[in-house]
């Protein structure tokens, strides 16, 4: 596999997302609905502009992994290219890409909306365009995705059950410009509302989905409230803790995402933590929906977006969330079944679709 990089800054949820791999064979494509023609090699390039965290770069590995398996060995080549991390640098870069003429293109967008244009002459030009992850508004191009809105509900209704209505949370805005940061921000605060109405923000600040911003941010916050009773992040509660910690305060109710370590420390440490998943194998859903539709088989309508599942995972007192919305599901961590001390903290679960034989330290990005 090729893969070229600019400089740049900066088990039950395994099954639900096969079945959603599978129910790409749903609606069929229409006759007209692109100009491409089916041929035995296809190229595919992958459009980043952020490499931050440990799930981009374990994104992009799985995506070089799962290209040189069935169905995609000896059908596709991959280039996976990574603009700065500015959305006008991923639109000039999403233009070069467009000029060299490959036959699918895969983004993970930095706008929802700046990458339009660049993404209707890469439709006009018969090219496929499937937007996952963080995706793009452009009706031309598939959209793959978790409902991070849905989770994040169910995790704001979390905070404020075990916070037993009162009291006050520090909120993570994310990446700026990110077009799923706002959506996760206003999907935990909806949820925070509608179960504690009198549970204030007690701050907001920029976690940037890393570490070290998002410490050193709750560090910074807690200077002038010491006296927070929650966190919010939108990547990792060890970074929470971390700060907590050097402050000298003890830890309280934390929210962030699907990371091995995330869990096992919420467990280790025996903090109240909902965390929701954040699988980087919608990248493998995304290439298998770009394979199908280049080779004229069975796909969803673009006017759809392929969700998949996910899964908030709990430590601390149990809780009733009430009815969870479709595609979602609680668990809590269980060290050894959900959560595993022996694999790379940093390790994004679950790390494949099971139908490819990709192991955990495969899986892994080294950064």
């Amino acid at each position: 596999m090729r893969r070229r990089t600019s400089n740049f800054t900066g088990s039950a949820v395994v099954v639900a997302i096969v079945a959603i791999a599978a129910a790409l064979a749903l609606p069929a494509l229409g006759a007209n609905d692109h100009k491409v023609v089916a041929k035995k090699t296809y190229r595919f390039v992958l459009s980043n502009n952020f490499l931050g965290n440990d799930w981009r770069p374990q994104m992009e590995r799985l995506a070089t992994l799962t290209a040189k398996q069935s169905p995609f060995a000896g059908r596709i080549t991959l280039d996976v290219i990574n603009a700065e991390s500015t959305t006008q640098a991923q639109v000039q870069s999403l233009n070069n890409i467009v000029a060299s003429k490959p036959d699918a293109i895969l983004i993970d967008a930095g706008s929802p909306t700046a990458l339009n244009p660049a993404v209707r002459r890469a439709c006009a030009a018969g090219i496929v365009v499937v937007s996952f992850d963080q995706t793009v508004t452009e009706p031309c191009a598939w959209r793959v995705s978790q409902n991070h809105g849905d989770g994040q509900l169910a995790i704001g209704k979390w905070m404020g059950l075990v916070l037993k209505g009162s009291g006050s949370v520090f909120v993570d805005r994310g990446l700026p410009g990110a077009p799923i940061s706002s959506i996760i921000e206003n999907g935990f605060k909806n949820g925070l509302k509608a179960q504690a109405p009198k549970v204030t923000i007690g701050g907001s600040y920029d976690g940037k989905y890393a570490i070290g911003p998002t410490q050193q941010a709750i560090a910074s916050l807690l200077g002038g409230k010491p006296d927070v009773s929650g966190v919010a992040t939108q990547g990792y509660c060890t970074a929470a803790f971390n700060a907590f910690k050097q402050a000298g305060k003890p830890l309280v109710p934390t929210t962030c995402y699907g990371y091995n370590g995330e869990l096992v420390a919420c467990a280790k440490n025996k903090v109240p933590c909902a965390i929701l998943s954040g699988s980087p194998t919608v990248v493998q859903i995304a290439m298998k929906l770009a394979l199908d539709a280049l080779d004229r088989k069975p796909t969803p309508p673009k006017t759809k977006n392929v969700t998949i599942p996910w899964t908030v995972y709990l430590t601390g007192p149990k809780v009733n969330l009430g009815k969870i919305p479709a595609g979602g599901s609680v668990q809590y961590v269980s060290l050894g079944k959900n959560a595993f001390p022996s694999l790379p903290p940093g390790l994004a679960l679950p790390y494949t679709l099971p139908q490819y034989k990709i192991s955990a330290g495969q899986a892994v990005a080294k950064r």
